[in-house]
């Protein structure tokens, strides 16, 4: 089973805030092979699945006033309450 992790959802490439980089690492993990130890941290709407969406989500929430992203984050780091298969290993943010 996957060890449980603290960690910011929507903080993809872990440094420990979330800005537009973090919307260009989840289409570099998508479409360009870039890897992660914690694929939780790209769900950025928290569907259980990493697609599209979850960028669109991240960037609509950072750039025009969307909805944040559901626990765990922005503001503080933990573990996910939502039960997909998704998972994080390691997280350095």
């Amino acid at each position: 089973s996957t060890p449980l992790v603290n960690f910011r959802r929507g903080d993809a490439n872990q440094d420990g805030g979330h800005d537009i980089s973090d919307g260009v690492f989840t289409l570099l993990h998508l479409f360009a092979g870039r890897t992660t130890e914690c694929p939780d941290a790209l769900d950025a709407n928290d569907d259980g699945e990493l697609n599209l969406t979850d960028a669109v989500y991240l960037l609509n929430w950072l750039f025009i006033a969307g909805i944040p992203t559901p626990p765990p984050g922005p503001a503080e780091a933990g573990l996910d309450p939502t039960d997909d298969e998704l998972g994080c290993i390691s997280y350095a943010g």
